[in-house]
């Protein structure tokens, strides 16, 4: 399948569910790695690369706390979760992980779309898509 039919397939209404969105953005930010070196200048971590203001900002919105003895790995992906289905209901998928990559919503014309973080994104989405989980 190509990019091009990965990337209709997505944005035209055949959705992914929340764990296939969460494996891709996983894959995507660090190979899926919990235990992900510090990136991003040490502000990013985790296997989704979060910064403390994005974490914040979704803890306030979703009223989302830790639990007691809980792992941040569980604790960011309640968070990605949270904001996944949230954002699903006014972008696609591949657009919601850029919203997630760059902080704000953005799309192929603008300046900063990063083109080669959602051409990775609709690879691992291809997959998932192939594998048909």
């Amino acid at each position: 399948m190509s990019f091009c039919s990965v990337y209709n397939c997505i944005c035209t209404g055949t959705s992914m569910t929340t764990e296939q969105f969460i494996w891709c953005l996983s894959m995507t930010e660090s190979h899926n790695n919990p235990d992900s070196k510090l990136g991003d200048s040490g502000r990013a971590e985790g296997r989704f690369q979060i910064h403390p203001d994005w974490m914040d900002t979704q803890m306030r919105k979703f009223a989302i706390r830790p639990a007691l003895n809980e792992t941040w790995n569980t604790f960011f992906t309640r968070l990605v979760t949270a904001f996944y289905n949230w954002e699903i209901r006014n972008m696609d998928a591949v657009h919601c992980a850029m919203y997630f990559h760059m902080g704000h919503p953005t799309n192929q014309t603008n300046e900063d779309w990063d083109k080669e973080y959602a051409d990775r994104f609709v690879d691992f989405a291809a997959q998932v898509i192939k594998s048909g989980t």
